[in-house]
């Protein structure tokens, strides 16, 4: 089992098909373009003219500007927060004031100025109408551009007009009335302002001498005293009493805990851990000299018995001073217990005290709710009288200043070149415009175009093999004037070579002419020959019938062309003129004559008498004769498929020239008794519908479409170059033989 190839292989195929598929789609542009050119020029040049004129139309337009800067309206100096909340305020204020250069007001203003309402430019009847001002005031709005710079505060002030000179009195007076109207605004916003907070001020101003009246009746009928502390604070005298005795004894009961614990130190007889008892000097004396007895009394006691009289004075010394030291201790002691019974007895009056300066506090506090609350009310009055009070003093500083917000940092000049018309912008555009529109106009041409344009559309509507192109330029089918028809000196092969020479210069092209370059033309119909040598198995189709939807489509001329070319391959070719109405292949070959296919059907002669040679070798013609009055019962007698058969015989090929198949039943007679038939096609010319009625008629009849020949077809425009033609030229006999198989 093959395994699949996957999507990553795939990948660059599809990519290369695509891209050859745009590159397709681009050339199929291109060719369109190219094909109509002539129609995309005229488009082109039609719009680009419009423009041309539309512009010099124009009258010269100057623009005048002026720049401005508009900063927050501020009185005062800026605070902090006030110079953090700049960038958040400019938006919004510098659109309003957009809005505010742009209103009526501003306008009305300056064109009452500057009479702008007399103007021509302006009012063209200069009647003073309401109409008339409304006119103006348009007419104004659409000239005056306001343009803020973005990422600053600064606008840009700008106005047309055909006077360079008004256009800058028209901005700098535009500046100056919005200054004006910003300065008015502000006064009268002032002025409403401070008649507002006088009316105000004044009813506070009562409000607050009552609250105040109201809080001092209250508390001299309570007997509440308050006094301000250092903080500007008010206080109650009550409350601060309860304060300070609450600190009192807070002292009280300190003094009471220390002197408590030393009297409990002295009651235990510790007197070492009493502080301050041993600390005086006369303690201290007489435990140092305590110590020295003691010393003196253990130096005698080893040597001296007890009676000795210096041991007895050391003795009493001793005793003595133990004596003084007792003394000295209970005093300390009486000292100590004095300390706390009179801090016990101090803490005891000061709870007295604070008791009842608590029950005072207590009776005051009840009384202070009410207090509190005019008070409340007396600094709420107070506040706000007071803030009003600054308001006015500032609102009345503000009024006297003339200072705006709005400067003008560059004033309008007068310019000196006009803005529009930009005659080489108008005409780039309109070259632009103009190649854009003939592009369109082509397409749009391309596509309402219902003729046959290419193989393609063959093989689309027919689906009938493409036995050749023919080149335009090369083949015409129509025939602008005929030639006479000249006399030949006898059956002569070099008589008709003559004739030949002669007509080199005939409008009739040929394959065979030396006068002009054929190359092409010999190539297309070589693969044409090829084309129908090969369009079925076996053999070709040796009688072939050339046939078209209408006249003038160049079936004759391909036909006879053809029949030059079978005759330079060595080939025996009869070409028969059935176009009894409108014949041409005896003006094709210049052959002398008046009788032949007519003369032949209507029994007055054998056809091989009336054939006659042309200048091409093993080619020759039965011309069409005299015109009967009844063409198509002459086509459809016997005689004619006799002719074809016995024709057969004498010649490898029989080519008819049969008439167009629509609207006349002579080409379908002809179509159904030959072995092939052959539809020529004018590229350009012939609808779709034609083309696809004439297959009809053709199938209806039963006849054998072995293909189509494209007659007429410029090559460079629709894309077959010389290589490319032949190329497709050997598609189409690969075509032919699939077709035919």
């Amino acid at each position: 089992m093959v395994d699949q190839p996957s999507g990553s292989l795939l990948r660059p195929f599809a990519l290369r098909a695509e891209a050859a598929d745009s590159a397709a789609r681009l050339r199929a542009c291109w060719r369109i373009v190219q094909k109509r050119r002539w129609s995309a020029i005229s488009a082109a040049t039609v719009v680009f003219v419009f423009v041309l004129l539309w512009t010099v139309k124009q009258k010269p337009t100057y623009e005048a500007r002026a720049l401005l800067e508009i900063e927050q309206p501020n009185t005062g100096v800026a605070t902090l927060q006030q110079m953090f909340q700049a960038e958040n305020f400019t938006d919004d204020y510098i659109e309003t004031q957009e809005k505010l250069l742009q209103s009526d007001a501003v306008a009305r203003a300056v064109i009452h100025e500057l009479n702008l309402d007399k103007r021509e430019e302006f009012n063209p009847t200069g009647k003073a109408t309401p109409n008339g001002e409304q006119r103006v005031l348009r007419n104004f709005e659409e000239r005056l551009s306001v343009v803020p710079i973005p990422r600053s505060r600064l606008v840009r002030v700008m106005f047309d007009s055909e006077d360079p000179q008004l256009a800058a009195q028209v901005v700098n007076s535009e500046a100056d009335s919005y200054i004006e109207q910003n300065l008015q605004a502000h006064w009268d916003a002032t002025q409403r302002a401070t008649k507002w907070l006088s009316q105000q001020l004044d009813g506070l101003k009562i409000k607050l001498e009552k609250s105040e009246d109201q809080l001092q009746q209250y508390a001299e009928s309570n007997g509440l005293l308050y006094f301000e502390n250092d903080k500007g604070q008010s206080e109650n005298i009550v409350n601060e009493r309860l304060q300070q005795l609450q600190d009192e004894l807070t002292q009280a009961q300190a003094q009471r805990y220390q002197a408590e614990s030393l009297f409990r130190l002295a009651e235990s007889g510790d007197y070492a851990a009493l502080p301050g008892v041993f600390d005086n000097r006369l303690t201290q004396d007489l435990s140092e000299r305590l110590a020295q007895l003691e010393q003196e009394k253990a130096q005698l006691t080893p040597e001296f018995k007890a009676g000795y009289p210096k041991v007895k004075e050391i003795k009493s010394q001793i005793e003595r001073t133990r004596q003084l030291l007792d003394e000295q201790r209970r005093e300390a002691e009486r000292h100590i217990a004095d300390q706390y019974f009179a801090a016990v007895h101090r803490e005891d009056l000061v709870k007295k005290a604070f008791a009842e300066q608590e029950k005072q506090a207590n009776a005051s506090a009840q009384a202070a709710v009410q207090y509190n609350i005019l008070k409340r009310e007396v600094d709420t009055n107070k506040q706000l009288y007071e803030g009003l009070l600054q308001r006015l003093k500032e609102a009345g500083v503000s009024a006297g200043l003339k200072a705006s917000n709005v400067r003008v940092v560059d004033a309008a000049v007068p310019p000196a070149k006009p803005v529009s018309p930009r005659v080489p912008l108008n005409l780039s555009i309109g070259l632009l415009a103009g190649i854009f529109a003939g592009v369109l106009f082509a397409f749009a041409q391309e596509r309402i175009d219902n003729t046959v344009k290419g193989p393609e559309d063959i093989a689309q509507l027919l689906e009938l093999p493409i036995l050749g192109l023919i080149p335009k330029e090369r083949v015409s089918g129509k025939r602008r004037f005929r030639r006479p028809r000249l006399a030949l000196n006898g059956r002569s092969r070099a008589g008709a070579v003559e004739m030949g020479k002669r007509a080199d210069q005939n409008e009739w092209v040929r394959i065979d002419s030396g006068a002009m370059d054929t190359s092409d033309l010999r190539e297309s119909f070589r693969v044409l020959r090829t084309s129908i040598l090969l369009s079925t198995a076996g053999r070709p189709p040796r009688s072939l019938a050339f046939v078209s939807a209408e006249a003038h489509e160049g079936k004759t001329t391909v036909c006879c062309n053809l029949a030059i070319s079978l005759a330079q391959l060595g080939k025996r070719v009869l070409v028969i003129d059935g176009d009894i109405r409108r014949p041409g292949v005896q003006d094709f070959f210049h052959l002398a004559g008046s009788s032949g296919l007519v003369n032949y059907l209507a029994g007055q002669g054998e056809w091989r008498s009336l054939v006659q040679m042309t200048a091409a070798k093993g080619l020759d013609c039965l011309i069409c004769g005299p015109e009967p009055p009844n063409p198509g019962e002459l086509l459809s007698s016997e005689g004619m498929e006799a002719l074809i058969k016995d024709a057969m015989k004498d010649y490898d090929f029989v080519l008819v020239d049969a008439p167009p198949l629509l609207n006349i039943t002579d080409g379908r007679i002809l179509a159904a008794v030959v072995e092939g038939t052959v539809l020529v096609v004018k590229g350009g010319a012939t609808s779709r519908e034609q083309v696809q009625r004439a297959q009809g008629c053709a199938d209806g009849v039963g006849a054998h479409m072995i293909g189509a020949v494209l007659n007429d077809i410029d090559l460079a425009e629709a894309g077959y170059y010389r290589t490319g033609y032949y190329a497709r030229s050997r598609r189409t006999v690969s075509e032919a033989q699939k077709a035919s198989a």
